[in-house]
């Protein structure tokens, strides 16, 4: 009977004392593999970074429409057909191009939809008739407004945006987003 307790009490330390063991090795082992995952995670920045590096001196963009396109058909999630675009140059410095895709008109601008609202609301009184031919003064508080950015409209987008930018408008811009305004 008392060789039962005591080959017990064994078992069940030994059982405790393994799997301390195997805590500790399954501990050591994920701090090894987040270190890891870190090292990984740096590699790939650094070498986004080189590759960007190089690609950004090399942008130019050969076809406005064309990359218009490519980025909002991006963003959007589904494929945009540019028939023409226009600039204009006040309130707001915007590209409204025709969506043949849905028929809608799409206004981009690099003010965010509360920068535009209060731009609109500072200066409507003052806005000459022949000016509201702007889509900006169609924007409601249901418009949809979707920002393009690095994240959704590619990996380049925010080295391109400048140059795009400069080529539509005629000026510069160190912004690296840009809001596309979807118009009924």
């Amino acid at each position: 009977m008392y060789s039962d307790l005591l080959l017990t009490v064994a078992v069940v330390a030994s059982v405790v004392f393994f799997g301390a063991l195997i805590t500790r090795g399954n501990e050591r082992q994920r701090r090894s593999i987040d270190k890891l995952h870190a090292a990984y995670k740096q590699w790939a920045m650094h070498d986004l970074r080189i590759k960007r590096g190089v690609a950004g001196n090399q942008i130019k963009i050969e076809d406005l429409t064309a990359w218009l396109r490519k980025v909002t058909a991006q963003a959007f999630g589904r494929e945009t057909i540019v028939l023409d675009f226009y600039k204009h140059e006040s309130p707001v410095v915007s590209v409204e191009f025709h969506d043949a895709s849905t028929g809608n008109t799409v206004v981009c601008a690099l003010e965010s939809p509360d920068e535009v609202k209060t731009i609109l609301k500072k200066k409507r009184p003052t806005i000459a008739g022949d000016l509201r031919t702007n889509p900006i003064f169609r924007l409601g508080k249901k418009t949809p407004a979707v920002e393009l950015s690095l994240l959704n409209a590619g990996m380049l987008f925010d080295l391109e945006l400048p140059v795009a930018w400069d080529a539509f408008t005629g000026r510069k811009t160190e912004a690296g987003t840009l809001w596309a305004y979807i118009l009924d």
